[in-house]
């Protein structure tokens, strides 16, 4: 049999010819009631049949309740032309949106997160949810998909801090980006001793200068301060005594000096808050950066992929820029411009194991291709 297919951009169809070939002569059968088809038998009601598949996508500038057309003509050899009917095909253009509920500063396990969401007007419907998980803000992975419900329970290890956010696919696989703000974070363990008020930071000059607050403090022993450049390996630069036991508001400050030394634009600061008898928790994480300030960590999901991963970038000045893939022998893969706040990377090409992505900004982030 000779196949010949193809499309004609001008007329806006595509065609297949299917031929019979005689093995012998390898010319088309002179008798009709020859050719690759079985013939029509009621016992078996695939005979005689013959069918073909296709995919098309609508174009960009589709909207929502637009429709796809199609209809073939089909011709069995000097046969008139037998049309089919008009298929219609109407799109949902738009991904739907969800969000994940507000978690107290503090939780016991087990813990319970609840969500919701919606399909775009008119759409198709939301199909399922995806829940995304990581215990440093940076690197999110996967820890439950394809959920139908709107809230789950979970026991995790606790002494932790938790980040979460949730991801809406509907019913023809349009999924949302994660959008600035969506991610929600609790410590999983008993009551801490010290309620936070806030930790936040600013640049002033060579210098970044931190402040906390906390509203009570019970058997708190002190603060320290830790610093980090690439937001996963810390370090401790400092101590501040802590009030002790305390039902007011208690206000501290600590100041990193000569910053500029460090020869990085991007640093990271948390407080790991100890009590009386050396337990520990951590407090949220505050990104800085030189002679300007930063709130939002740029991060990677999921993590670890088998294919694809997004890059949500918290600063909007590195959409235009450049971001290195390397290696973890230091050996650049690609470069990739970063053409949106959240887009998506295929890394399916590569080897299993860890690649860097180092951002305009210094900011480095970690994948794991598995």
């Amino acid at each position: 049999m000779d196949v010949i297919a193809g499309y004609d951009v001008v007329n806006n169809y595509a065609f297949w010819e299917f031929q019979s070939i005689d093995p012998v002569t390898f010319l088309p059968p002179a008798d009709p009631l020859k050719g690759f088809l079985l013939l029509q038998d009621s016992t078996n009601q695939t005979y005689g049949h013959g069918f073909v598949n296709f995919s098309i996508k609508p174009v960009t500038t589709a909207q929502t309740l637009d429709s796809i057309l199609a209809r073939a003509d089909i011709v069995f050899d000097a046969n008139d032309t037998i049309p089919t009917n008009i298929e219609k095909n109407t799109i949902d253009a738009l991904p739907p949106t969800s969000q994940l509920n507000n978690l107290p500063s503090n939780s016991n396990n087990p813990v319970t997160l609840n969500w919701s969401g919606a399909d775009d007007t008119n759409g198709c419907g939301l199909h399922y949810y995806t829940l995304y998980i990581s215990n440093d803000g940076t690197n999110f992975s996967v820890l439950k998909s394809g959920i139908t419900r709107t809230d789950t329970t979970l026991t995790l290890t606790p002494n932790i801090r938790y980040y979460f956010f949730v991801l809406a696919t509907d019913s023809v696989g349009n999924t949302e980006v994660l959008r600035p703000g969506e991610i929600k974070n609790t410590f999983i363990g008993a009551t801490l001793p010290v309620n936070w008020l806030y930790f936040r930071g600013n640049n002033r000059n060579k210098d970044n200068l931190l402040e906390w607050a906390t509203s009570s403090e019970q058997n708190s022993k002190e603060f320290k301060v830790e610093r980090s450049l690439d937001a996963i390996n810390f370090s401790a630069i400092g101590t501040v005594p802590a009030a002790g036991n305390s039902s007011s508001i208690s206000t501290y400050n600590y100041t990193d000096r000569n910053i500029d030394q460090l020869n990085s634009s991007v640093m990271y600061y948390r407080l790991r808050q100890v009590d009386l008898d050396n337990n520990y928790s951590y407090s949220a994480v505050v990104r800085l950066t030189y002679k300007e300030t930063a709130t939002i960590n740029s991060i990677v999901y999921p993590n670890p992929t088998s294919r694809t991963f997004t890059i949500t970038v918290g600063d909007k000045s590195l959409v235009g820029t450049m971001a290195s893939v390397y290696d973890m022998n230091g050996r650049l893969i690609e470069s990739i411009k970063i053409s949106a706040q959240s887009q998506t990377v295929d890394i399916s090409r590569y080897t299993n194991g860890i690649y860097l992505i180092r951002l305009d900004n210094k900011e480095t982030l970690k994948v794991i291709k598995q």
